[in-house]
């Protein structure tokens, strides 16, 4: 029988971040889910891109350092794939940055490779104007305005 990855020392240790972090209930219930759908779905994505890679000795921490901004992005593309709201998939990309920021003050990881996602938030968007049939000019009209939204911020 294969082993498997064992991420509840993960996912407690995250909870009691969240909670030190007073986050709401509901907001860690939702984060600590989002985190096991994350997982999931990213075992399943390496074992089709890293079919060499290791999983017969999980060891949880090696497998952070398999995750990149190529990864993420390609996470928030399976989500807007699966047509799922908006809200939602901004809320899984906010727990994974919140993770990575929590595996940052736990010396597992340097840096987020959730953040500076600013160009897939904007195709994330794009796509939701695209699904509400707006024309095109429109769309550019939106990007082009919280583009110069955030080069402000």
């Amino acid at each position: 029988m294969e082993k498997q990855y064992n991420f509840y020392n993960f996912e407690a240790s995250f909870r009691q971040f969240l909670i030190a972090g007073n986050f709401k209930p509901i907001t860690i219930k939702n984060y600590l889910s989002d985190l096991r759908h994350f997982f999931g779905w990213l075992i399943l994505k390496l074992k089709v891109i890293k079919p060499n890679l290791d999983f017969s000795s999980p060891n949880e921490i090696e497998l952070l350092k398999e995750i990149n901004p190529e990864i993420i992005a390609d996470y928030q593309k399976y989500l807007t794939s699966n047509n799922l709201p908006i809200r939602t998939i901004k809320r899984r990309l906010s727990t994974l940055r919140t993770f990575f920021t929590f595996c940052i003050s736990q010396n597992w990881l340097k840096s987020n490779p959730a953040k500076n996602n600013q160009k897939n938030l904007l195709e994330l968007f794009k796509n939701s104007l695209e699904r509400e049939k707006l024309d095109q000019k429109t769309i550019k009209s939106y990007l082009d305005n919280v583009q110069e939204f955030l080069s402000i911020i």
